[in-house]
């Protein structure tokens, strides 16, 4: 039985020795290496952005001197906005650590609300209070990302991004209709927003000249404002609020005029074979 077992194992190992000869298994690359396309494109990215609040509220003493306290009730919510951005990529002649960069401007909209609810006792005084409001900004962004592909079957692939941008807030609105607010701690975002951030998409190659990637981003730090462990989240009234990003990449691949791109493979077969050039029979 051992002995049998041993000559199957051993016919089985040939066997596979035999296939990889003449068919090394070779997962077809998402960005040719092979000096056919043109290693620099255009991109743009539809999508909207969400303002996501803290999970869970909880009371906060504001103010507190002598016999004057204010405890207040915080209630933030997100909102959805709209993102679109374009830009230019280049792709790494050698994708052992980046598989591309990418350039681009974007229009950023982040909206949110806020509620409260508040007690500002004065001695034996005690005056409930409540409110709520709601912003809106506007932004132009200029970033930069490097990306790295991990493909997870021939033509899809995980896309991990770690870029940074800088935001520049043309357009503002804010409003809140409450009884009291000038002990609410309120605060935003400056003009001019710096951060470094992360993204991950899933995306797809279509044909051999479009890439679609879906993707989700949120900051990680920022430089401006200072971060104060906040961990990338932003502060409008009373609450912070991290900026989420959702978007669709289309990225267009670039082949010289002339050339005859090869048609992608469409059965799973001929999908797993690619030709061993240094295989020769005997």
């Amino acid at each position: 039985m051992n002995r049998a077992l041993t000559l199957l194992f051993a016919l089985l190992f040939a066997g596979a020795l035999c296939a990889q000869g003449v068919y090394g298994r070779k997962r077809p690359e998402i960005f040719p290496t092979d000096g056919k396309m043109r290693r620099g494109g255009f991109y743009f990215a539809p999508g909207i952005t969400y303002t996501l609040p803290r999970f869970k509220d909880k009371e906060e003493t504001v103010f507190q001197h002598a016999d004057t306290t204010y405890t207040a009730l915080f209630n933030p919510k997100g909102k959805f906005g709209l993102y679109l951005e374009a830009g230019w990529f280049h792709a790494t002649r050698d994708p052992v650590i980046l598989d591309y960069w990418d350039f681009g401007l974007a229009y950023k909209q982040l909206r949110g609300a806020e509620a409260f609810t508040g007690t500002l006792a004065k001695g034996d005084s005690i005056a409930r209070l409540a409110g709520d409001g709601g912003f809106n900004d506007k932004h132009l962004t200029a970033h930069v990302n490097a990306n790295k592909l991990f493909q997870v079957r021939d033509y899809q692939f995980i896309q991990l991004s770690l870029g940074a941008n800088v935001d520049w807030r043309f357009g503002t609105a804010h409003d809140y209709t409450a009884d009291f607010t000038a002990l609410n701690r309120w605060a935003f975002p400056p003009e001019f927003t710096g951060q470094v951030h992360f993204k991950l998409g899933y995306g797809f190659k279509l044909t051999q000249q479009l890439l679609v990637i879906p993707a989700i981003e949120t900051p990680i730090f920022s430089v401006q404002p200072a971060d104060a462990g906040n961990i990338g989240k932003l502060q409008w009234f009373s609450s912070t609020y991290r900026p989420l990003i959702l978007s669709v990449r289309f990225l267009f691949l670039r082949y010289p005029k002339g050339f005859a791109c090869v048609p992608v493979k469409q059965n799973a077969f001929e999908k797993s074979k690619v030709v061993n050039p240094t295989y020769e029979r005997k």
